[in-house]
């Protein structure tokens, strides 16, 4: 991250806006502690516990954190378990070219007497009551949380922070583009009609209305006017506060946060792994056909799920009856409402955030069972990870968690499924769901981030932020940016013609020619046969399973007079026909290319030379030297 990098263009998308959550231990390094143990996982969550019941407030505040970019807009939240009577304070700071400013306060949160804080302008920014409005663009910031609770196990377990840069433009074609993985979607969500509730405010109340609808589905029962009681600003007298309305599902047990959505796709991924979304909507006369408001300064509603042609299906809690609280709106029509005019503000509500955690390392290696030392990690690694591939946590010791991971699938009963397997919990961060715009190509690439270098491996896909002649910026898990050469990089997604992409995949495989034979390898460290021919086949857009075995059962039979180069050989465990164990990639004229544990090493190898006959005279399915013979392709 540089704060030099002021002007950005956007070649692929309207990326304004960037979310990062802490709730990992690693998150919270460097932070000073007052009062709060270390984390201790529970029952599929980390929390910061309180070290002393007694003691009426404990805190932390954060490290240094660089933005991904400079931005003019912060929005904070915060859940915590807090007690009969607890209170939780979230503040945060930024810095500028001026220096760090002094803390804003975005209110203390306690149900049914939360207040915000009036009065708060100097010359970095104002408060505007849930969003701090900058005069000049800040490159980094940190927060200060404070809990305040007796009781014994009051802890904190997500903070937030969603900046945006809003002076930068609104792209609506990039905005309203269907995500490449785009399906139907309609999630569950109950209905209800803010109008239908019998106070004065009820035209006031869209914001907890929606939020009930949400925590219901989520199985937390609740009344609406129990939310709106619960999430009222005082000072304000409103019941539309972000800051407080998240902090109210947090305190139910569940994960809200406030975030900035940069495209109606990205919203289509958070709903496809689990996560609701309430978005605020302003929109002018007629500007959102079938609402049922003419227009409005501010409104929120449920986002439940997109139709076949890829309309919102939201829950609009301005409906006058529940039975017609269900809406469509037009995909072009609601991203501007949204997208446009509310820079895509959302809570983002969940049971837990496993789906939206990634590697933060350029790989990380996993295991089937955490290693005890150096010699038990060549036993049992099964597979690596590369930067920003997503690992849901389903388990945690000590600095392992057991992850699943998205990217790597095996075969299941029915269907391919995550590979599973433990890693170091230290390189794994949230994420939020960008689809990535890139791919690496070249074996390594180096990348500038934050005046270090990092080196990128083939294969890593990247979501890009700016660019410069030559040169693209990119953010990675944790909120980090870096910068890469254009020339190491495929976009996606790639359309080639199929002689050029077999090429391609075929020199590709090349650039390990000679490495050593890396059993469990998926790198430009090193690789094993099947981590060989993911990696060749990702780097052009080309989405392999993970082992040989799976590969096998992926691909499509094929003779051997129909063999072509890149396609896939592979071979059984001997006197184990129905053991697939090695896989290599046809080079062409009877030439093999394999990462093979006969030599250790990656090599380029004739059919005969490796088993003993001639690729001409061999069917698909031959034994051959109590090995099983099999030719696939994986490529129309």
């Amino acid at each position: 991250m540089t704060a030099k990098i002021i002007a950005r263009n956007y070649p692929v998308s309207t990326f304004r806006s960037f979310t990062l959550a802490h709730f990992l231990p690693s998150d919270f390094y460097g932070a000073e502690f007052n009062g709060l143990a270390e984390p201790e996982f529970e029952n599929g969550v980390f929390r910061l516990v309180k070290k002393n019941s007694r003691t009426p407030e404990a805190s932390l505040v954060s490290r240094e954190i660089k933005a991904a970019f400079p931005f003019n807009e912060l929005l904070m939240s915060a859940n915590s378990d807090l007690g009969q009577g607890g209170t939780a304070r979230i503040e945060a700071r930024v810095k500028t070219a001026d220096g760090w400013s002094p803390w804003f306060n975005f209110g203390l949160f306690q149900p049914g007497a939360a207040a915000s804080v009036k009065g708060q302008e100097n010359k970095f920014g104002k408060m505007d009551v849930d969003i701090l409005k900058l005069k000049t663009k800040a490159f980094a910031l940190s927060y200060r949380f404070t809990l305040g609770s007796r009781a014994e196990k009051a802890a904190l377990r997500l903070i937030s922070a969603a900046y945006s840069d809003t002076t930068l433009p609104f792209n609506e074609p990039a905005a309203v583009k269907k995500g490449r993985d785009t399906k139907p979607l309609k999630l569950a969500v109950p209905s209800y009609s803010q109008m239908r509730q019998h106070v004065s405010y009820s035209g006031d109340i869209c914001s907890p209305v929606s939020l009930a609808m949400v925590m219901n589905y989520y199985g937390q029962k609740e009344l609406p006017l129990e939310t709106a009681a619960a999430v009222l600003d005082g000072p304000e007298n409103i019941y539309g506060n972000w800051t407080f309305n998240t902090a109210y599902a947090g305190s139910k047990g569940l994960y809200a946060f406030l975030t900035r959505i940069n495209s109606i796709a990205e919203a289509e991924a958070y709903l496809s792994r689990g996560i609701t979304l309430i978005a605020s909507v302003t929109f002018g006369p007629d500007e959102l056909k079938n609402s049922p408001l003419k227009k409005t300064k501010g409104h929120l509603l449920v986002i439940k799920g997109f139709d076949a042609k890829g309309n919102v299906l939201a829950n609009d809690p301005a409906a006058p009856e529940e039975k017609t609280v269900e809406r469509v709106y037009n995909r072009g029509e609601f991203a501007r409402a949204w997208l446009k005019n509310k820079y895509g503000t959302a809570y983002a509500v969940s049971k837990n955030l496993n789906a939206f955690l990634a590697v933060t390392k350029p790989f990380t290696e996993m295991f089937s069972t955490p290693p005890a030392n150096a010699g038990e990690r060549k036993k049992l690694i099964e597979t690596q990870l590369l930067l920003n591939e997503p690992a849901a946590i389903l388990d945690a010791r000590g600095q392992w968690a057991k992850i699943e991971a998205g990217g790597q699938k095996t075969a299941g009963a029915k269907d391919f499924k995550p590979y599973s397997g433990w890693v170091k919990l230290e390189d794994l961060a949230f994420f939020p769901p960008l689809e990535p715009d890139a791919v690496v190509k070249v074996k390594k690439s180096a990348a500038a981030a934050g005046g270090e270098s990092k080196t990128l491996s083939l294969g890593t896909e990247i979501k890009i932020t700016g660019e410069r002649p030559g040169k693209l910026e990119i953010i990675t898990a944790g909120g980090i940016t870096a910068e890469i050469s254009e020339k190491d990089i495929n976009r996606l997604p790639l359309k080639i013609p199929a002689p050029e992409l077999r090429r391609n995949i075929l020199a590709t495989a090349g650039l390990f020619l000679n490495d050593s034979y890396y059993w469990g390898g998926r790198s430009a460290w090193g690789v094993d046969c099947s981590g060989l021919v993911n990696l060749s086949y990702r780097a052009w857009g080309a989405a392999l399973p993970r082992n040989a075995a799976d590969q096998f059962n992926y691909g499509k039979s094929v003779s051997r007079e129909n063999l072509k180069p890149a396609d896939l050989i592979f071979s059984s465990k001997k006197n184990a026909p129905g053991n697939i164990n090695h896989v290599m990639l046809y080079a062409g004229a009877g030439r093999l290319i394999e990462s093979t544990q006969d030599t250790g090493s990656v090599r380029e190898v004739s059919f005969k030379e490796k088993f003993g006959v001639d690729l001409a005279r061999t069917k698909n399915g031959a034994l051959i030297n109590g090995k099983k013979i099999f030719f696939k392709t994986v490529l129309k």
